[in-house]
């Protein structure tokens, strides 16, 4: 009898312990599962603080359970108090658009809308809202700022306009000059003609320029470095352009220091780079000099600096010059065949080579433009994107 006693007893010891241990494992694994379930939800609250659209998590009844910094900003929220108590999307934010669009939209169902809401200083943002259903009574909210994708289209429409007219100009004069070749007097055709061909290559150089530009702005174009001899380089450049200085009774000086041997940079870039800032500095100064000088310091950086001694650029308009199709001067740039893209193009180029350019200018005493260039491109000087 005590032996079958001591087994029930032993039997019953050994399912507690059983259960115990079975208890145990699911407590452990439903806690891992838990802490697992906690690190995920952290890694992506990490990575949704980042995002530049904002992302809103809503409960019940219009509950913001999470609003990521964008979401913050887009929202214009004020009430601060209220996001940390999880208080409803109106108490957040005063955009009436968007609490309209949450209230008016049933809870299974996704919507998107653009509209335009009255945010921070009066501006007008532009938002693409998404709301969709995110579990049991969850709902996502998704926002973009549209501004951004506004102003690059806004610009694309610029530059069309402006490449359409800077051609339409040329072609006009051409096609009229060869319309009257055959009704003017035969010693005024040579006039004519020549008349035409000029602005024949101003047609041409303004295309060279327009493929320049594309090409420094595609993802597709990459630069190609390779050791250059800096001496042999800056005489390739001003060896054609010392012709046209002498023309017009400028001296162009160029000083190489002793260190400045060789740069490690594309030579496409650094002569078209180099050939816009020269020629510029010839074309606007009409008597004194032009120089050139290139030194390297200990730690490889290359600084060139273009100086003249023409009028000078006017404080109002030197954040300009960087522009596509901007000129201070248009009659004198037409006149002497600028495309008013060589600084847009000066400027895309260094900083597809990492380095960056600035210009210092006082009217009636001439401009002095600095490129400066690092010794590695893939380690781009700051302020070159």
């Amino acid at each position: 009898m005590p032996t079958y006693l001591s087994w029930i007893f032993l039997s019953s010891s050994t399912l507690m312990l059983a259960l115990w241990l079975r208890e145990r494992a699911l407590r452990t694994r439903a806690l891992k599962e838990t802490e697992s379930l906690s690190h995920k939800r952290e890694a992506m609250r990490r990575s949704l603080e980042h995002l530049a659209e904002g992302v809103v998590l809503l409960g019940t009844r219009h509950q913001v359970l999470y609003a990521n910094p964008a979401a913050q900003a887009l929202l214009d929220v004020q009430n601060r108090k209220a996001l940390e108590d999880q208080g409803t999307l109106e108490r957040l934010t005063r955009h009436e658009g968007v609490i309209d669009m949450v209230e008016g939209t049933p809870p299974d169902d996704t919507r998107r809308q653009v509209f335009e809401v009255v945010g921070k200083d009066d501006d007008l943002p532009m938002l693409e809202v998404t709301l969709a259903p995110a579990g049991p009574q969850r709902r996502l909210m998704v926002m973009q700022d549209l501004r951004a994708d506004e102003a690059v289209d806004r610009k694309r429409r610029d530059f069309v306009a402006n490449a359409s007219h800077e051609l339409k100009t040329p072609i006009a004069a051409l096609i009229g000059m060869l319309d009257l070749v055959e009704s003017v007097p035969e010693d005024r055709r040579a006039d004519l003609l020549d008349r035409a061909r000029r602005n024949a290559l101003g047609l041409s150089n303004l295309l060279d320029d327009l493929l320049a530009l594309t090409r420094s702005e595609s993802p597709q174009w990459r630069p190609q470095p390779n050791v250059l001899d800096l001496h042999a380089e800056v005489q390739v450049v001003l060896e054609p352009l010392a012709e046209r200085a002498a023309e017009k009774g400028l001296a162009l000086r160029s000083n190489l220091s002793a260190s400045a041997t060789e740069l490690y940079a594309d030579a496409f870039s650094f002569r078209t780079v180099l050939q816009n800032l020269v020629l510029n500095a010839v074309v606007y100064t009409e008597k004194g000099h032009v120089s050139v000088d290139v030194v390297q310091d200990e730690q490889g950086m290359t600084r060139i600096r273009v100086a003249d001694t023409g009028p000078g650029i006017d404080s109002e308009i030197l954040p300009r010059i960087f522009e596509r199709f901007f000129r201070g001067d248009v009659a004198h740039s037409r006149a002497s065949g600028g495309t008013g893209l060589g600084l847009a193009l000066v400027r895309n180029l260094l900083r597809r080579m990492g380095g960056r350019v600035s210009v210092q200018s006082t009217p009636g005493l001439g401009t002095t433009f600095l490129v400066e260039l690092p010794r590695d491109p893939a380690e781009p000087l700051a302020g070159a994107v």
